[in-house]
């Protein structure tokens, strides 16, 4: 069992607000950061069935990609399906928080989930992030450490975020010297007697730190130093972080005909309703994705070399008009192209809170049936 406000704040580490959009409406939206939980529900919507949903499971918290509300509200009443949602939260004590843009912008959010899905693959040596929005600050972390004390202090650095560059982790740097210091009345030195100057063999260790992490690694060093007194600085750096932004590009293992990729897009996803736009007998080999309605990165796809871009919500216009522009379109819907997201997102959110040593089980819920239906033709 945990605080909400405790899940909260790990749910922000996994996925910073500040890598929201402006407009959006994130973070705790119905709650007490004081109370407890001890079991939360993943989802895509929050809506009122997956309300009660959770309910049913004995779950306190949803966690959702999609806001709710989304949009201001002036009332919240029973006449309306947001309103009665919000009051079966609030009467259940059923907390909702959202994780919307700033899950569609992670490196490993919704459209790197789409592209796995696809079986869409990075290729080697170029970007995978169709646009890229910002990228996360690095801070260099120093810290000076008794020889022999560096690896507890090291791992426990790593463990809260520090040292990872690309596909390594625990990335440091030590440099030996002396480290001078005098214990004055009422210190409890680890080394050394109060009132006498003392050299200690020490290690300047160094290690690269993202700016959302920052606070934690910091914890987690003074937490495993031995030192009572720990030196240590924290230098905000010019290199660029990792990146964030929409969209995934990258390669099929072969190349399809386009008909055969929208039929695997339909099939993979369950999504019956897709659809698409160009030669049927179209070559296909890279491949870009966007999350939900992304038809507004149809040239950031054809600045890339794509063959072909899935998203959803596509319009006629937009349709035709990306056609002219020779890049295939695969509309596969809404839900099933952020739906694919909501398992991993709950598998990432274990894996922290069990680093948080915070004992909340989380749950996925059942994928709902699209709101989109699609006829069966039949002969006259």
């Amino acid at each position: 069992m945990a605080r909400i406000g405790e899940v909260c704040q790990v749910l922000d580490e996994l996925w910073p607000p500040s890598w929201a959009e402006e407009w959006d409406n994130i973070g705790l939206l119905v709650g007490d950061r004081q109370g407890t939980v001890h079991r939360c529900f993943c989802a895509l919507d929050a809506d009122g069935p997956v309300i009660a949903a959770a309910i049913a499971a004995g779950a306190e918290l949803v966690i959702s990609h999609h806001p709710l509300p989304f949009r201001p509200i002036r009332s919240v009443t029973e006449d309306s399906p947001t309103g009665a949602a919000l009051l079966l939260a609030g009467r259940e004590q059923v907390s909702l928080f959202a994780c919307h843009t700033n899950l569609d912008v992670a490196p490993t959010g919704v459209s790197f989930h789409l592209a796995k899905a696809l079986g869409v693959e990075p290729e080697p040596g170029r970007p995978t992030m169709l646009r890229v929005t910002g990228r996360d600050p690095l801070y260099k972390l120093i810290v000076f450490v008794p020889a022999g004390h560096e690896d507890s202090v090291l791992r426990a650095m790593a463990d809260a975020g520090a040292g990872h560059v690309g596909n390594y982790s625990h990335c440091s740097f030590a440099a030996p010297g002396t480290g001078t210091f005098r214990p004055l009345a009422g210190a409890h030195p680890f080394i050394g007697q109060v009132g006498s100057l003392e050299r200690q063999s020490e290690l300047r260790l160094e290690v690269i730190v993202p700016a959302a992490a920052r606070r934690k690694v910091v914890a987690a060093l003074l937490a495993a130093h031995p030192y009572e007194e720990v030196a240590y600085d924290l230098i905000h750096l010019e290199n660029d972080g990792e990146a964030r932004g929409y969209g995934f590009v990258g390669t099929l293992p072969r190349s399809v005909r386009l008909s055969s990729f929208a039929t695997r897009v339909a099939r993979r996803l369950e999504s019956p309703a897709t659809r698409f736009v160009g030669d049927p007998e179209r070559s296909i080999h890279r491949v870009a994705v966007v999350g939900g309605a992304g038809v507004d990165f149809v040239d950031d796809a054809l600045a890339r070399g794509a063959d072909v871009l899935v998203t959803a919500d596509v319009r006629y216009h937009e349709a035709r008009g990306t056609e002219a522009k020779g890049l295939c379109l695969v509309d596969a819907g809404h839900q099933a192209t952020e739906a694919v997201v909501i398992p991993a997102m709950a598998a990432e959110l274990r894996e922290a809170l069990h680093r948080a040593q915070l004992e909340v089980e989380v749950l996925v819920a059942d994928p709902r049936a699209d709101v989109w239906h699609v006829p069966r033709l039949r002969e006259p």
